[in-house]
């Protein structure tokens, strides 16, 4: 599941921890990573309970993989994930040391690593649509989701975002698309019917509503058992059929 929209203070992030954890308290512990795939990274390790230490970062898990194949078992994992109170993990993302940016053949090595050990990625993007990783996750995503305000910057954004991923990728990526119009400050409501209609338009599998949750819009670490009963709601029909419940191996 590939959390995007180039606008940001979209709600990309804490929608990302949020899911997260949900789809954790339902399928169990150590099922579900969320990992910042950003070129430079965002602000995923700022919003969750519990803040990853050095090294818990996605270039440091490739570099120990590269440096030796294999040796990321389910022990040597845990030096590079870090676990959350509701036992959903996640991986910081790079933090631009030395002006490296993470790349393409990154990202998906990181996925290839942790989806030998979870059976759900989350991937919290950036705001860079001409970065490699943005590329990766956005077209390999089993679930691309769109969160959009009622504003008409951010609408128009991820409208545009969506246009050109069609024309690159096919409907086939729009038929797995969920748009997610969430409230917030700034809302002009006037914005929603043409928003909608444009989305629709342009072959979104649905467009979803979800109302403001404070805890999203404030900036601070997100505690998932202090989200509003509606919050974790909306974000559990966000999942597709089956992502709440044990399977058999991974979905990535």
């Amino acid at each position: 599941m590939t959390i995007a929209n180039p606008k940001g203070g979209v709600g990309k992030t804490p929608l990302a921890v949020g899911l997260n954890a949900i789809i954790a308290e339902h399928r169990g512990a150590a099922t579900t990573v969320c990992v910042d795939v950003a070129d430079v990274g965002g602000s995923l390790a700022d919003r969750v309970s519990i803040p990853p230490r050095d090294g818990h970062d996605v270039l440091s898990l490739i570099a120990a993989e590269t440096a030796e194949p294999g040796s990321i078992r389910p022990s040597a994992l845990s030096q590079y994930l870090t676990r959350q109170p509701g036992g959903d993990d996640i991986v910081a993302g790079n933090n631009g040391a030395h002006g490296s940016s993470l790349g393409y053949d990154d990202a998906h090595a990181a996925a290839q690593i942790l989806s030998q050990h979870r059976e759900i990625l989350i991937a919290d993007t950036g705001n860079n649509r001409l970065a490699a990783s943005w590329h990766w996750a956005t077209t390999h995503a089993d679930v691309l989701l769109v969160p959009v305000p009622l504003r008409r910057d951010a609408a128009g954004a991820a409208h545009r975002m969506l246009l050109d991923l069609a024309a690159a990728a096919g409907p086939a990526m729009m038929a797995r698309t969920i748009v997610v119009i969430t409230d917030g400050p700034g809302d002009a409501p006037m914005v929603e019917i043409d928003a909608v209609d444009a989305f629709l338009d342009a072959g979104v599998h649905s467009v979803w509503r979800m109302t403001l949750e404070p805890l999203f819009v404030s900036g601070e670490r997100i505690a998932p058992s202090k989200l509003r009963r509606r919050t974790t709601e909306s974000s559990s029909r966000l999942c597709p059929v089956g992502w709440l419940s044990r399977a058999d191996g991974p979905s990535i």
